[in-house]
């Protein structure tokens, strides 16, 4: 029985194996590793790789390959006429922000849920919230983003939906240090209402209920504002979308042509092969 060992070649270490066994250590005493261990700084920082443009399943995806390689890009008028549920990716400009819904939330310190004002104070006089998820009242609670932003491009417009973090990304600042118990609800801070008119790249979602109809807000899975990452998106050629022509296209008295989307022609064609197959079996058994 042959065991394993440990091989160099060229700077690299491998394992190899026996004929029906392996041996694996763990955490052996061997030169080379030691001078790693010796090598490696003696604190608390977790190894990264810096290098943003390098992604690869297993790590954290980086933005860039979420915005630019993962997703689909679309238009706004693509998304709101798509059939598929999934995740895309789209650049557009923030009009308003829907203030009758109000642009915050107040939520359980510890759920991330919403909470409920009641009439009970505690022995501070301070005004008490119940929580479903701990069923109970207290007062620790916080401000968190809910933004409905109507957005639009050249081909639409649609409602984009932000919950907390991905607020943040754009707004700059905390839902908490904005929110004013005092203020009136519709009260919009400059730090929100300075999003109008900005270009900002969004990665959201169409799911089931967005195809049904049953909801016009598409939820933002990721949005930024980051400006050579909005040029170059912008910049990027639009899709090519494919087109046949044939002889039928042409039209005689404009001297122009109509081009028929494959899609659609496929389809005409698969109904024309049915018809005449069905005036085949016809004309057979006529015959018989």
């Amino acid at each position: 029985m042959r065991f394993s060992s440990v091989e160099e070649w060229k700077g690299a270490y491998s394992i190899s194996s026996g004929y029906n066994s392996t041996h694996i250590f763990l955490n052996p005493t061997l030169e080379f590793i030691e001078e790693f261990k010796a090598s490696l700084p003696d604190d608390s920082l977790a190894l990264t790789n810096n290098d943003s443009s390098q992604w690869s399943v297993g790590t954290a995806t980086s933005i860039r390959a979420r915005f630019f390689f993962l997703n689909e890009r679309l238009t706004i008028r693509e998304i709101i006429d798509s059939t598929l549920v999934g995740t895309f990716v789209t650049l557009g400009t923030i009009e308003t922000i829907d203030t009758e819904r109000g642009w915050q939330y107040l939520s359980c310190k510890y759920h991330n849920k919403k909470v409920m004002p009641t009439t009970n104070v505690d022995d501070n006089d301070r005004p008490l919230f119940f929580c479903n998820t701990c069923d109970k009242e207290h007062i620790d609670v916080i401000s968190r983003f809910k933004l409905i932003a109507h957005v639009k491009d050249d081909s639409g417009e649609a409602n984009f939906l932000l919950f907390d973090a991905n607020a943040q990304q754009i707004v700059r600042n905390s839902a908490a240090e904005l929110y004013d118990e005092n203020e009136d609800e519709d009260f919009l801070p400059e730090a929100v209402s300075d999003l109008f008119g900005k270009r900002v790249f969004f990665e959201i979602s169409v799911d089931a209920d967005n195809i049904k109809g049953k909801s016009s807000q598409y939820v933002v899975r990721l949005a930024t504002d980051d400006r050579e990452m909005v040029e170059e998106f912008a910049d990027l050629p639009p899709k090519p979308v494919l087109m046949l022509e044939s002889a039928d296209d042409i039209s005689s008295s404009s001297g122009g042509f109509t081009a028929t989307p494959l899609s659609k022609r496929k389809s005409e064609q698969d109904e024309d092969s049915c018809l005449e197959d069905q005036h085949s079996v016809n004309k057979k058994l006529k015959g018989e």
